[in-house]
C-alpha cells in the first residue's frame, strides 16, 4: 500500500506533466500564430499586404511556366509537322531533330522540378506532419457545386475559400495527374527499343496516342481555364510577386484572411499581457521561417 509521501509525490509528478503539456500547447499555438501573422505586412502607405508565396515557390512557378510552355510548343510542332506552316517553323528552328532535342531538355527540367516538388510534399507529410493546403477535403465538393451555381447565376454568393480556391486545387490536382502520365508515355517515345524489349510492341502506339491527346488537353486547359481564372478574371499576379493586397485577399481567400488577422490580434493580446514586444531580429526570423513554409504548411 503506498505511503502518504509516495501519493504526494505521484500527484506532484502528475501536476508537473500537466503543466508541461499546457506549456507545449501554448508554445505550438504561439508558433502557429506567428507563422500566420508573419504573412501580413504593413506597407509604407499604411495599407496591409499579404504574403502568398515565398521566393522559392515563385521560382518553381517560373520554371514550370517555361518548361511546360517549351514542351507544349515543341510537342505540338512535332505532332502537326505535316502542315505547311508548321513544317516551315520547324525548318527555321533547324530541323525536327533540333525540336526533339529542345523538347527532351525541357522534359528533363520538368522532371527535376517534379521530383523536387514531390520531395517538398513528402517533407510536409512526414516531417512537418501536416496535410498541406492542397489536400482534398469534403468541403471542396460543396465549394465546387456552389461555384458552378454562382457562375451560372443560380447562387447569389460565391463560396468562401481558405488558402486555395477550388479552381486552384483542380488545376493543381490535374497537374499532379498529368505530369506522371506525360512523363511515362514520353519515356516510351524517347527510348522505344528499350521499352519494347520488356513490354509488348503495342505499348508504343498506345503511349503515342495518350501523350499527344493529353498534351493537347493540357495546352487547351492552360490557355483557357488557367489563363482566365489565374490572370484575366481577377488579375491575380501573386504567384509572380508573392504578394496580395488586402482587398484581393478579402475577395479571393476570405477564410485565410480572417485567420491571419485573428493570429495578428492574438499575438498583440499576448504581447500586451506578457510584456514588451519581440525584438526586430526575432520578428524577422519568424517572417523568414513563415515565408519559407508557405503553401506547404497550409
Amino acid at each position: 500500500m503506498p505511503t502518504i509521501s509516495q501519493t504526494d509525490k505521484g500527484h506532484t509528478e502528475e501536476a508537473i506533466t500537466v503543466e508541461q503539456i499546457k506549456k507545449e500547447t501554448i508554445k505550438r499555438r504561439l508558433r502557429a500564430a506567428r507563422s500566420l501573422a508573419a504573412r501580413m505586412q504593413i506597407t509604407s502607405d499604411g495599407s496591409r499586404a499579404f504574403i502568398r508565396f515565398s521566393r522559392s515557390q515563385s521560382l518553381e512557378h517560373w520554371i514550370l511556366l517555361v518548361s511546360f510552355g517549351t514542351l507544349a510548343v515543341t510537342g505540338l510542332l512535332q505532332s502537326f509537322s505535316a502542315f505547311f506552316p508548321i513544317g516551315w517553323i520547324i525548318q527555321i528552328l533547324g530541323n525536327v531533330e533540333t525540336v526533339r532535342t529542345i523538347h527532351r531538355l525541357a522534359a528533363i527540367v520538368l522532371a527535376v522540378l517534379s521530383f523536387y516538388h514531390g520531395w517538398r510534399i513528402l517533407e510536409t507529410w512526414f516531417v512537418k506532419q501536416e496535410r498541406g493546403g492542397m489536400w482534398p477535403r469534403i468541403r471542396d465538393f460543396r465549394d465546387l457545386v456552389q461555384m458552378v451555381m454562382f457562375n451560372a447565376g443560380l447562387a447569389k454568393k460565391r463560396p468562401e475559400f481558405d488558402r486555395f480556391t477550388i479552381e486552384e486545387k483542380l488545376e493543381y490536382w490535374a497537374l499532379l495527374w498529368g505530369t506522371p502520365v506525360m512523363g511515362l508515355t514520353g519515356l516510351v517515345l524517347w527510348v522505344p527499343a528499350v521499352v519494347t524489349s520488356v513490354l509488348p510492341g503495342q505499348i508504343y502506339p498506345i503511349a503515342q496516342a495518350i501523350h499527344r491527346w493529353e498534351a493537347i488537353l493540357a495546352s487547351l486547359a492552360i490557355l483557357t481555364w488557367h489563363m482566365y481564372h489565374g490572370c484575366l478574371k481577377d488579375r491575380n499576379r501573386s504567384v509572380f510577386t508573392g504578394i496580395m493586397s488586402e482587398e484581393e485577399m478579402q475577395h479571393a481567400h476570405p477564410l485565410e484572411y480572417r485567420r491571419i488577422v485573428a493570429a495578428h490580434e492574438y499575438l498583440q493580446k499576448v504581447t500586451t499581457e506578457e510584456g514588451p514586444p519581440r525584438s526586430e531580429v526575432a520578428l524577422k526570423k519568424d517572417h523568414q521561417e513563415a515565408a519559407q513554409g508557405l503553401g506547404q504548411t497550409d
